[in-house]
């Protein structure tokens, strides 16, 4: 296979390294001091940092559709790379939960900590506990963001909906919303990706991390389609299963909906 050539700059790279940097070692002293001093919600605080992320990612977001304001609400978002949690953290109050290895990461892992994210381990076994973790935060009106396909993708199509977390929905005390969002990673510098490009934002499969994200940083301006799509309940459905397959549905619709507007974009101007 041809190697691609990376349409990073090296420029752009070293700078943003050293942004990023002092940014992580900054907002972390506010967060503490914020604390400190009695700030009790500090949500405010944690967007900013993710959007300050978005920037030096060099991500542009775009919108569509109303964001849930009822509490607690469980957001299901398709996964595509380790740049999606700066892009929902800029955009939406809750916690997010991952899989335990990323607590280690160089970087992302402490990120992840400032997050304020819950850690699951892949194991069946220690499904239960992780159930009655979500359900205490949805008792407790906290949002939750969960990527239910449980890996990420290329970006051009969304894997099945994992149900076994939505048992912590039933089970909680108080009404939950589920909202189904899409992510999709659509232009770079104002033309529509194709996949060579994409990749460059997509982290799936075997690809190495460290040259992937410093890579990513050296890219110029891209735009991200953030798509809500109408809330549900778990009891409009039979089943959790049933809820799962029809949240996927919405995601997987939204992605495809995504993606057709670039390739008309792109017939259009062939």
């Amino acid at each position: 296979m041809p190697t691609i050539k990376s349409p990073s700059s090296g420029v752009r790279t070293v700078l943003h390294t050293l942004l990023l940097l002092l940014w992580c070692i900054v907002m972390p002293i506010i967060h503490i001091i914020a604390r400190c001093v009695g700030i009790a919600n500090l949500a405010g605080l944690h967007k900013q940092f993710h959007k300050g992320c978005c920037w030096l990612f060099s991500l542009n977001l775009t919108v569509k559709g109303e964001l849930s304001e009822h509490k607690p609400t469980l957001f299901l978002v398709n996964h595509i790379s380790y740049l999606d949690i700066f892009v929902l953290g800029s955009l939406i109050p809750g916690y997010f939960i991952a899989k335990s290895e990323v607590a280690s990461w160089p970087i992302l892992g402490r990120l992840a900590r400032f997050q304020n994210t819950l850690f699951f381990e892949r194991n069946s076994k220690k499904v239960r506990g992780q159930i009655d973790m979500m359900q205490q935060h949805f008792d407790n009106n906290g949002n939750l963001m969960l990527f239910p396909e449980g890996t990420s993708t290329e970006g051009e199509h969304v894997e099945p909906f994992k149900s076994s977390l939505l048992q912590a929905v039933e089970r909680a005390s108080v009404d939950v919303m589920i909202q189904p969002v899409t992510l999709a990673y659509t232009h770079y510098k104002g033309k529509p990706m194709d996949r060579n490009i994409r990749d460059h934002y997509a982290w799936y499969a075997s690809m190495p991390f460290a040259s992937h994200f410093f890579n990513a940083l050296g890219l110029a301006k891209a735009n991200v389609s953030v798509v809500y799509h109408e809330p549900v309940k778990i009891t409009d459905y039979e089943s959790r299963k049933e809820c799962a397959h029809a949240c996927w549905e919405m995601v997987n619709n939204g992605l495809l909906a995504e993606l057709d507007n670039d390739t008309q974009t792109i017939e259009q101007a062939a």
